[in-house]
């Protein structure tokens, strides 16, 4: 293996298990490795946002000795990388597949990662509190948000929540429009600027609890919620069809579901309900 493929694949499997801190030193690297191999071990930190000690306990997590040793391999990084095509941060055109899912897996998890860190407890409780006492759940959703709106409709189905995913502009619109006090109504949207999803939740108004999950605290979806939760994940190239959002906002769903979970007597039978109703009628088909 090349020196230089040799460190950005150091990096990229190992970005799953980094700390915070660690994340940022490995992001400042990928995202220029002969640039990066300029600087001093204080002027990385500085880069990064952190310590020296965390550039130094990167580079041994590694395999290398220290950070000089580090700086050497990401010298040997060519300069080339204008002449190959770059699409996601460091996916190019001519990776194999092998590459490029453990990439994604590295990418996707430093989205994660930023989403449990940007979580407010307070916001998330009084969510899970509103989504526990609510008469009905509306989800929206249009495009890969709908897919994360709707597996949230699914998962509050079967612990039997009234709950309805709308991944259409009119159906938005229309659900929403019907929505009273005793209303939750959940928006995705990782821009925070889905014209049809603000327009949704502005005529809601303060008739029922809104609750934005977005990357961008300052959006107009934001500002017309009661409560925003906020989501990382990073969009291009390759991964701008909603990839590393899709997985964060998926984290925020998981996460919700289990404070409904836990605060549901009814949960478990209801499950077992579903369960039951299903695998009997699997059991009868020939």
């Amino acid at each position: 293996m090349a020196e230089d493929d040799d460190v950005r694949t150091r990096l990229v499997t190992a970005m799953p298990r980094l700390t915070p801190t660690g994340l940022r030193v490995a992001r400042v690297i990928l995202d220029d490795p002969p640039g990066a191999a300029q600087l001093t071990v204080n002027q990385l930190a500085e880069r990064a946002d952190t310590s020296t000690s965390a550039v130094v306990r990167l580079a041994k997590t590694l395999g290398y000795d220290g950070y000089p040793q580090l700086r050497l391999a990401l010298a040997a990084v060519g300069g080339e990388s204008g002449t190959t095509p770059v699409f996601a941060t460091d996916i190019v055109a001519d990776d194999p597949l092998g590459k490029v899912i453990h990439k994604l897996t590295a990418f996707e998890t430093e989205g994660m990662v930023a989403t449990a860190d940007l979580a407010d407890p307070a916001t998330l409780t009084a969510v899970v509190d509103a989504l526990v006492h609510a008469r009905r759940v509306q989800l929206l959703g249009i495009g890969a948000s709908g897919l994360v709106a709707t597996d949230l409709e699914q998962k509050l189905t079967r612990i039997g929540r009234w709950c309805r995913a709308s991944t259409s502009e009119d159906d938005a619109l229309v659900q929403t429009s019907l929505l009273d006090a005793g209303d939750v109504v959940i928006a995705f949207s990782h821009s925070g600027e889905t014209a049809a999803i603000v327009e949704a939740m502005r005529r809601v108004g303060t008739r029922a609890t809104t609750v934005a999950v977005t990357s961008s605290p300052q959006s107009r979806l934001s500002r017309a919620a009661t409560h925003t939760i906020l989501v990382a994940g990073r969009e291009d190239g390759f991964r701008s069809a909603a990839m590393a959002s899709r997985m964060s906002q998926l984290l925020v769903v998981d996460a919700l579901y289990i404070g409904v979970l836990q605060r549901t007597p009814s949960a478990a039978l209801a499950l077992r309900r579903t369960h039951d109703a299903v695998a009997d009628r699997r059991s009868r088909e020939p």
